[in-house]
């Protein structure tokens, strides 16, 4: 029986074994990120050269990356911020207005891609540079801004690409653009050249965790709060709220108004409350914030000299706003908020009253407020004047008298724990209900205090569970 030899590897084998891991390492293809100015320089002069767009600079937050092949740079990628508005991308997640402007940072874009090297290999060169890419970029974007990226974005122009790499490397074509593109900070202009646009999740579920009502712990931190000052509508949202706002009588007189049009000095005022401003004072400078473009959709009025939009004063807009009919206000107000989420129906809704403050009557008076607050949508369903020499039990019927609360849950404050303003809730409106108790019904109370300390499920604040099987529609 015979057995070989084990024996060491020479030393001339081991110089060829690291001499052919020296060629494998010198081969491979390494991604840096710019941070050099020299280097940013460059990447900039040869994105001007090679990219057909011819243009280096990128919007808001961004990086730059260079791809490296035995030292030599063979591909330049730009990362910026996401589009503002998109409406493909925005139904893919199923973001709405609001959420798009809280969540839009962890959305990234690949705004510029272009290869260096010869056309031959492209398709595998890019998606592999791509997919390097992909790999280090939320953890670069959270160094570099302070947040992590959850999703990616690019366009393709079909007339230029068929957006192969980008196919290559997993990235869902979801639709096209409407063809506008951004000229300005703030102003998009249409030139007729609608683009592909491609999504990437950067981490799994991503679409559940930009859509979710409370983002996950991990991602919630992250999420920002629209500025005040930043406009909140579209331009169709606009269009149809002035001509909602074109029904309210104006009151003021004909002679010496600049602003004429009193539903342009309102839907400012509504605009305004809905991006967040509270305060007339807030308003007020938010109406000084809108540009040009923003005051002519809102057609506001126009100074005969320069024929430039001019924006009502935070004076203006309070003198209008106290003239106007309270009631003939709110009924259009929310009657337009409401017409915009007609699918979604009322699940809880809460009553309030109260005093509105630094505000009366001309004998003095204190203006009573009795408002129904939408807990989903945050939107004021319907709000009336609490008469005087009266409270809020007697006025509850006729604040929701219009209201389908079929199945809503509908909670109030201390006072209304009556037996009347129940019955009403669950025998008219066919609603439940959660009213607060307090010791000054000392009976109530103590029924209530036995009853927390029964089983579970044998109290119930409606009628509609009094039987089995599941609650009627």
């Amino acid at each position: 029986m015979s057995c070989i030899a084990r024996t060491k590897p020479t030393v001339k084998g081991a110089e060829l074994v690291s001499e052919v891991l020296q060629e494998i390492a010198r081969s491979e293809i390494i991604l840096e990120l710019i941070s050099d100015p020299e280097e940013e320089a460059l990447w900039n002069k040869l994105i001007v050269k090679h990219h057909y767009l011819k243009e280096h600079r990128m919007v808001g937050e961004s990086l730059r990356y260079v791809a490296k092949l035995n030292g030599k740079w063979i591909a330049l990628l730009g990362w910026s911020s996401a589009a503002f508005h998109l409406r493909a991308r925005d139904a893919w997640i199923g973001w709405t207005d609001l959420v798009r402007k809280s969540r839009r940072l962890l959305v990234a874009c690949n705004a510029r891609f272009v290869l260096l090297g010869a056309k031959s290999s492209s398709s595998h060169l890019a998606s592999q540079i791509l997919s390097l890419n992909l790999k280090r970029l939320s953890n670069d974007w959270q160094q570099r801004f302070g947040h992590p990226i959850a999703l990616v974005e690019t366009f393709v122009d079909p007339e230029r690409f068929e957006g192969t790499c980008y196919r290559a490397a997993n990235w869902i074509e979801i639709g096209v653009s409407k063809g506008f593109g951004r000229s300005r900070i703030d102003f998009y202009q249409l030139h007729d050249k609608p683009k592909a646009i491609f999504l990437h999740p950067l981490t799994p579920k991503a679409r559940d965790i930009l859509c979710a009502p409370v983002m996950p712990k991990a991602w919630a931190a992250f999420e920002r709060v629209a500025d005040p000052i930043e406009y909140p509508l579209s331009g169709k949202q606009t269009k149809s709220l002035l001509q909602a706002l074109g029904e309210l009588t104006d009151p003021r007189r004909n002679k010496g108004r600049l602003h004429r049009r009193v539903a342009s000095i309102v839907a400012i005022a509504t605009a305004a409350m809905i991006a967040g401003n509270n305060s007339l004072i807030d308003i007020g400078e938010f109406s000084k914030s809108l540009n040009q473009n923003q005051l002519r959709s809102l057609r506001a009025a126009r100074c005969r000299k320069t024929r430039k939009f001019l924006a009502p004063s935070e004076s203006t807009i309070r003198r209008v706003l106290q003239s106007l009919d309270p009631a003939e206000l709110d009924r259009i107000v929310s009657g337009w908020l409401r017409s915009h989420l007609k699918d979604l129906g009322i699940a809880a809704l809460a009553v309030d009253g109260k005093c509105v403050r630094t505000a009366s009557k001309i004998n003095g008076e204190s203006i009573q407020l009795f408002s129904a607050l939408d807990a989903q949508t945050k939107i004021v369903c319907r709000q009336i004047k609490i008469p005087a020499k009266t409270n809020e039990i007697p006025a509850l019927k006729d604040l929701l008298a219009e209201l389908d609360l079929r199945g809503a849950l509908v909670s109030a404050d201390a006072i209304n724990t009556q037996k009347s303003t129940a019955n009403h809730l669950v025998e008219d409106k066919q609603a439940d209900y959660l009213l607060v108790v307090k010791g000054n019904q000392p009976k109530l109370f103590d029924k209530l205090a036995e009853l927390s300390m029964a089983e579970t499920g044998v109290f119930f604040p409606s009628g509609h569970h009094s039987g089995p099987g599941p609650r009627p529609a």
